[in-house]
């Protein structure tokens, strides 16, 4: 008896959220070639709304339902130049979503997010965040869009859903924050697509200095530190 279906992974080269076509584009595939995911819900953690437009705009036809998990209202972020940032869905896309009934939920926090004060809670967030970074930075916001989603009712525990960041897309179970670990937690059932190279969350060091040791050609003499030495 045969106990296994194969299913293709689409693989990106890089992080990041210029990969959403591609992931919209794969999850559409997936939807005309397997009716059976038509009922599932559609989880994205989005930064503005951006991922939750498309999927409206693309899988309209298969009537999915589309909950659009953002930031907290009072997030913020540090970008490289050290401009801080507010990421939230504007007022007027807002006013559009409830239109077509795309659910907003923005939690007070989000399910990873550290306390202060709470030191060795924070650290055993850290752990599991980092953990999660194994799969790519869109796989954390993909577990914690669902977590949320359950948390608030929008998604029974132990629901199959489809989940999606800027740069990835997967089937999980959904789980509560408070269960997220236990056996009856959070799994991630079949991956669609995600990035094949990891540079973001875990981007590759910068190689080091080649030293060479230079010899002469005329002589045979090793030069170290100034002195000739046969």
């Amino acid at each position: 008896m045969q106990n296994r279906k194969g299913h293709q992974i689409v693989y990106f080269d890089r992080e990041g959220r210029g990969n959403l076509p591609e992931v919209i584009r794969v999850i559409k595939q997936k939807l005309k070639s397997r009716e059976e995911l038509r009922n599932l819900k559609l989880i994205v953690f989005t930064k503005e709304g951006e991922g939750a437009l498309m999927a409206y705009q693309y899988l309209g036809e298969y009537d999915i339902k589309i909950i659009a998990v953002t930031f907290p209202v009072r997030f913020s972020a540090k970008q490289k130049d050290g401009t801080e940032i507010r990421p939230q869905i504007p007022p007027k896309l807002k006013k559009f979503f409830d239109g077509v009934e795309i659910k907003v939920i923005a939690p007070a926090t989000l399910p990873l997010d550290t306390i202060a004060g709470l030191e060795g809670h924070n650290q055993q967030v850290k752990l599991v965040r980092d953990t999660i970074a194994i799969f790519g930075g869109g796989f954390a916001g993909c577990i914690q869009a669902v977590l949320a989603a359950c948390d608030l009712g929008e998604v029974e525990l132990g629901e199959p859903v489809i989940a999606m960041s800027g740069d990835c897309a997967a089937i999980i179970t959904a789980s509560t924050t408070s269960k997220f670990l236990t056996k009856d937690g959070i799994s991630i059932n079949e991956i669609f697509c995600k990035p094949r190279t990891l540079t973001i969350a875990r981007p590759a060091p910068a190689p080091k200095p080649m030293v060479i040791e230079q010899q002469s050609e005329i002589s045979n003499v090793k030069t170290i530190r100034g002195e000739s030495k046969p």
